[in-house]
């Protein structure tokens, strides 16, 4: 079947019709004939056959349109030379005229048809109801015994006997249907083409889409909100929103109600449902519901503040990097591994330069959250002022100098990771407050606004002081103690295993050579005495940093005694700050802050050339006083 069908009440017809489609501009026009019940049964085959547009003329078009068929119609109509031609014939008989027809074809001026035909003339528009057998024996027993009518009344007339003149449409008008066939089809592939690019963007969308006509009948449910709300298409499209009791936020729509990010509870899911009306000229269309699962949406945003953020919260190490031969590290990595498959708050002790977050990193990387972020944070050197807008974030305007947009905090940007919050003993006890809250309700409220955010975070926190006794000395929360001390884990200082020396030195000698390009094959016997009897303040950092100096001094292939004592006081401490060549074991921030320090001093404390001596900013100047607490 042709996109086009074209059902012709009359032979005549049939016949023009199949002369015009020999113009190649209708080939997508099929013609076929029958008249009233024929003829709709011909349209109906035309539309299960894919028909798009029908055309018919007469009582045949209205049978067709009455039937609802569910595509475009397209009536023939006469143009006044129609009726002209078919009047010429009737005219030349001098007798009573009886025009009748239905009102779609009566459709000419009927003054003008009486100054036309000089005979006796009556017009009568037949009704959807009439006996078209009874008007003409009716016309007949008033005297018209000739007359003017479509096929239908044709047929009648010849039964009965009387003169009947067929009320053709020429060629024109049936080139005129054509034509606006024509036109509508190229109307309705558009539609169906746009229909199906909005169909397609619909239903790739992560979102659920569902729309309400302006009667409450759902006209479209895509795959995503059949998934989100569990139910079938077939049992909601065309159904009332009113017979849907089980989708409660459904309701608000039939009264046009705007709904934005109200959250429902439907089975296991917890679900944001945002509504929008539809108004046209303040008439209501029906409303559009977008409904998102929570818990997926928490996920994409926060993989897309992983992706924009330029930190990298990634965990490198895991237990396989830890370098051990002790039996007190093998109990912590047991001890830590079961720990990870908790979600439980950690507290990792240990003494500074132990591996607290190597622990913590290998931690995550074994746990549940391994796939998450992890989110590092030294709360020492977090600048005093700006704890609590790093912490829990800020929004825009929240206070002066604060970015465009706002920021996220540490905690929403470790969502459904690790935060591992380093020498949690340096907070000040009002930010312990809010810390005890977030951790407490998992959820978080940036700076400045009134917006709770939900969070999911494994937290892990580190300290080398005693918080216990600072809870007595009243500088530590006891309550938040409590919170992040489910779990804990202690790690020996260096001194108390020294079984791990040899393969951390082996490990650090490999590491450093190749950094440098060195070829160094080991230590001397009384380097490696001296590696198993050196008081290690600063533990395996310490260590690490002796093994790097050594490296870079040795001159040999073998790292001695020397190599290793370079650099240090005769009693084995490190010396002032500028007496040595090398880099030495010691914490980089102590070496800025005393570095910091001594310029102050040497300036009289003046800001303005300590900062011009040490080639920074007054303000960058200020907040490393202000971190390393100068």
């Amino acid at each position: 079947m042709k996109e086009i069908l074209l059902v012709a009440p009359y032979e005549q017809m049939y016949e023009s019709a199949r002369r015009i489609l020999r113009d190649t501009k209708y080939r997508s026009v099929e013609v076929v004939s029958g008249n009233l019940a024929e003829g709709l049964a011909l349209a109906i085959n035309g539309v299960e056959s894919h028909a798009r547009v029908i055309i018919s003329r007469g009582g045949t078009y209205r049978l067709i349109k009455q039937a609802n068929i569910g595509i475009p119609v397209v009536e023939i109509r006469s143009s006044p030379f129609d009726v002209i031609e078919s009047l010429s014939a009737a005219m030349e008989k001098g007798r009573p005229l009886a025009i009748v027809g239905y009102s779609n074809i009566n459709n000419y001026d009927e003054k003008f048809l009486r100054k036309l035909v000089k005979t006796k003339l009556t017009i009568v528009n037949l009704g959807e109801t009439d006996d078209v057998r009874q008007v003409v024996s009716n016309c007949a027993a008033q005297g018209y015994t000739m007359f003017l009518g479509d096929a239908v009344v044709k047929n009648v007339c010849d039964e009965a006997g009387y003169d009947c003149y067929l009320q053709e449409s020429g060629s024109s008008a049936i080139q005129a249907a054509m034509d606006e066939a024509l036109r509508i089809c190229m109307v309705l592939k558009q539609e169906i083409e746009l229909a199906r690019r909005l169909r397609a963007v619909i239903d790739f969308v992560h979102d659920g889409v569902i729309t309400v006509d302006g009667q409450g009948m759902v006209i479209l449910f895509n795959a995503i909100a059949c998934n989100l709300l569990g139910v079938k298409q077939e049992r909601i499209l065309g159904e009332s929103i009113d017979t849907l009791s089980d989708l409660p936020f459904l309701r608000g729509m039939k009264g046009g109600d705007q709904i934005v990010d109200q959250t429902f509870k439907i089975g296991s899911r917890l679900l944001s449902v945002s509504t929008i009306p539809v108004f046209m000229e303040n008439d209501s269309f029906g409303s559009v519901v977008i409904i998102r699962d929570i818990q997926e949406l928490q996920a994409y945003e926060q993989k897309l503040r992983v992706a924009l953020s330029d930190k990298g919260f990634v965990a490198r190490h895991t237990f396989e990097s830890i370098v051990h031969g002790s039996g007190e590290i093998a109990h912590c990595i047991s001890i830590a591994k079961k720990f990870s498959h908790y979600n439980a708050s950690i507290l990792i002790e240990g003494e500074s330069g132990v591996g607290k977050e190597l622990f913590a990193q290998s931690i995550h990387n074994y746990g549940i959250h391994r796939n998450g972020p992890f989110v590092a944070v030294n709360c020492a050197v977090l600048p005093k002022s700006l704890i609590e807008s790093e912490l829990f974030g800020y929004v825009e305007g929240a206070f002066t100098g604060s970015r465009k947009g706002g920021k996220a905090g540490y905690f929403e940007l470790a969502h459904k990771g690790t935060l591992f919050l380093d020498e949690i003993g340096e907070l000040p006890l009002d930010v312990q407050a809010q810390l005890l809250r977030v951790v407490q309700e998992k959820e978080v409220m940036r700076l400045g606004d009134t917006k709770i955010l939900p969070v999911e975070v494994r937290l892990i926190c580190a300290t080398n002081k005693n918080l216990i006794e600072m809870v007595h000395q009243g500088l530590f929360r006891k309550d938040l103690l409590f919170r992040i001390n489910t779990l804990s884990l202690y790690i020996p200082p260096l001194a108390k295993r020294r079984e791990d020396i040899e393969l951390l030195a082996a490990h650090f000698l490999a590491l450093f050579c190749k950094t440098y390009n060195k070829a160094i094959g080991g230590f001397s016997p009384k380097a490696a005495a001296y590696l198993h009897t050196y008081h290690y303040e600063g533990n395996v950092r310490e260590f690490s940093g002796m093994i790097e100096r050594a490296v870079i001094i040795c001159e040999e292939n073998m790292i001695r005694l020397s190599d290793l004592q370079s650099g240090l006081r005769e009693d084995g401490g490190i010396p002032e700050f500028g007496s040595y060549p090398f880099p030495i074991p010691v914490d980089l921030d102590d070496m800025e802050k005393n570095h910091i320090r001594r310029i102050l001093a040497d300036n009289g404390h003046s800001m303005t050339k300590t900062a011009a001596a040490l080639g920074i900013s007054r303000s960058t100047l200020w907040r490393k006083i202000q971190s390393f607490n100068i």
